[in-house]
C-alpha cells in the first residue's frame, strides 16, 4: 500500500514539474487577443472598470472603450476586475502619500504591481528593473498587493 501511495505521489509530482516547466516570459505586445467572449457586462463590473480606467489612465494609456472590451475578452471578468482592484489599491494607497510623485515613478509603481499581478516577488522586481523606486519603497508597495500571482494562460 506504501509502494503505491509513493508511486501516485511521485506520479503527481512529475506532472506538476511537467506542467510548471512551460511556463515562460512573454513580451506582452506578442500576445494576439482573443475574441469577445461576453457581449454586455454588468453595470456593477462596469463601474468598477471605470475605477480602474480612471485609476491608471496616466500610466496605461488605453480609452475606456478598450479597457471594458478587455474584460469582455476574459472568460471570468469578475475574477479579473478583482485583480485590477486590488492593483489599484496597492497603487493609490503608495501614490496618494505623495503629492509631488512624479509621471515616471507612478509608471514604475504600476509596471511593479502589474508584474507581481502576474509573478512572484522576486521575479516582479527583476522584471520591473526599478530605476527610481527604492529597496524600501517597492517593499512598502509590494505589501500593499494581496493576491497571489496568477500568470496569463495562452492557448
Amino acid at each position: 500500500m506504501i509502494i503505491l501511495l509513493i508511486i501516485v505521489v511521485a506520479f503527481y509530482c512529475y506532472k506538476q514539474f511537467q506542467k510548471n516547466r512551460n511556463i515562460k516570459t512573454v513580451n506582452p505586445n506578442e500576445i494576439n487577443q482573443g475574441p469577445i467572449i461576453h457581449n454586455e457586462l454588468s453595470h456593477e463590473q462596469i463601474e468598477k472598470i471605470k475605477k480602474i480606467q480612471a485609476t491608471f489612465a496616466d500610466v496605461y494609456k488605453i480609452s475606456l472603450e478598450e479597457t471594458i472590451t478587455n474584460f469582455k475578452r476574459d472568460r471570468n471578468p469578475d475574477n479579473e476586475i478583482e485583480i485590477w482592484l486590488n492593483m489599484v489599491h496597492a497603487y493609490e494607497k503608495f501614490i496618494l502619500k505623495d503629492s509631488e510623485i512624479t509621471l515616471n515613478k507612478k509608471s514604475e509603481v504600476f509596471k511593479l504591481i502589474l508584474m507581481r499581478s502576474m509573478m512572484d516577488e522576486k521575479e516582479a522586481i527583476k522584471e520591473t528593473d526599478c530605476k527610481i523606486l527604492n529597496e524600501k519603497e517597492i517593499t512598502e508597495i509590494l505589501s500593499y498587493y494581496i493576491f497571489k500571482s496568477a500568470p496569463l494562460l495562452i492557448k
